[in-house]
């Protein structure tokens, strides 16, 4: 499944990270999919032009129909911060509105995602894309693997450094609250790779029963959004845990903050927001 579909999901993984500018992501976004695209299929020069064709579409639509989107929800969560009534609510319904956003995003690729694996079904490409997961899965699985201590601190570094971008420089006391989060889901990336690993396998067994377009398209759809209900009902539990988890963490990490670190948020999310807005015109 191009972990969760590489053709469907890397574009909006993109938009997420640190990445100061959108306009540089969307110059590099074409070949950062198809390299990773790529590394799963042995493709012919003709499908090497069909795989261009397919990731320009995809770029196209998503900055004309998602980026205008994303602006204005960045806008909305600006402007929820910068009222006096800030609560809890307005951050359970912000990551409700975040979700839903990259609901509509994945809904919005897989029928052309869809188009692309319809291509490569044989025996000997699937062999080769489970070969390939199954190469990626030992590379992640080693990485998680190190000593406790070390996994903490790279954890710890992750989530100062997405933090401070918006925070800019933390205290003391917002600092013990990253410690504590990175401590209480230490174990969840091993759990999300597990978690993976079983879509992969199930996504590579249904492509074996050589679907129609449109029911590679719902099936897509379920194993992207509702995954749980194909491989595991519990994992649900975990992944609403785990956003609860960091609702909670965002929540009290805004509530000791000082008026500079609020002002700071607000005008990082509103120039994302400009950002995002200003690409999908281009």
């Amino acid at each position: 499944m191009l972990k969760k579909t590489q053709i469907t999901t890397l574009l909006i993984i993109s938009l997420l990270t640190a990445c100061s500018s959108t306009r540089l992501i969307y110059t590099f976004a074409d070949n950062f999919i198809k390299d990773e695209i790529e590394f799963f299929f042995d493709l012919d020069k003709e499908g090497k032009i069909y795989l261009g064709q397919q990731i320009t579409e995809i770029i196209v639509w998503h900055r004309k129909v998602m980026l205008p989107n994303y602006a204005k929800y960045l806008n909305n969560l600006a402007d929820s911060i910068e009222s006096d009534n800030f609560n809890t609510n307005d951050i359970k319904d912000a990551l409700a509105d975040g979700r839903t956003i990259i609901e509509e995003t994945v809904i919005g690729l897989t029928p052309r995602a869809s188009k692309f694996l319809l291509r490569y079904l044989s025996n000997e490409t699937l062999e080769l894309m489970e070969k390939k997961m199954i190469e990626r899965q030992k590379e992640r699985m080693e990485e998680l693997s190190i000593p406790r201590n070390l996994l903490f601190e790279k954890r710890l570094k992750r989530l100062t450094s997405n933090f401070e971008r918006f925070f800019g420089t933390l205290s003391k006391e917002q600092m013990i609250l990253l410690e504590d989060h990175a401590r209480l889901t230490l174990e969840d990336a091993m759990i999300r790779l597990q978690n993976r690993t079983k879509r992969q396998f199930v996504f590579i067994k249904f492509l074996r029963t050589q679907p129609t377009e449109l029911e590679l398209t719902v099936y897509l759809n379920k194993l992207l959004l509702r995954g749980h209900e194909i491989t595991n009902p519990k994992y649900k539990t975990f992944s609403d845990t785990s956003i609860e988890r960091f609702g909670a963490l965002l929540n009290n990490m805004l509530i000791i903050s000082s008026n500079s670190q609020m002002n700071s948020v607000i005008i990082k999310l509103r120039n994302y927001a400009k950002d995002f807005s200003a690409v999908s015109n281009l």
